[in-house]
C-alpha cells in the first residue's frame, strides 16, 4: 500500500517529536502530538527538523523514520 502525502507529513512530524516507542500505545497521545507539532512548526518545519537529524545522526535517523512510518500506518488517525 502506498503512503499518502498526509501520511508522509505525519511521519515527519512524529519523527521530529519527542515521542518514543513506549509512547505509541495511546493513539490519542500520538495523534495530538503530531497535530500539535504540525500546527506549531508546520510541515516544512517538521521536514527541516527531520533533515537536521538525518545530517547529525544518519545511523539513528533512518531507523527512527522507519519507526515513524510504521506508527503512522498502524495508529495515527485510527480513531478518525
Amino acid at each position: 500500500m502506498q503512503e499518502s502525502a498526509d501520511d508522509v507529513t505525519r511521519a515527519e512530524a512524529l519523527f521530529a517529536s519527542d515521542l518514543q516507542a513506549a509512547d505509541v500505545n495511546d493513539t490519542e497521545v500520538v495523534d495530538r502530538t503530531v497535530a500539535d507539532l504540525l500546527r506549531q512548526d508546520g510541515p516544512q518545519g517538521c521536514s527541516a527538523r527531520m533533515a537536521y537529524e538525518f545530517g547529525e545522526h544518519p545511523d539513528l535517523a533512518a531507523e527512527r523514520m522507519r519507526w515513524a512510518r510504521q506508527v503512522v500506518r498502524q495508529h495515527v488517525g485510527a480513531h478518525r
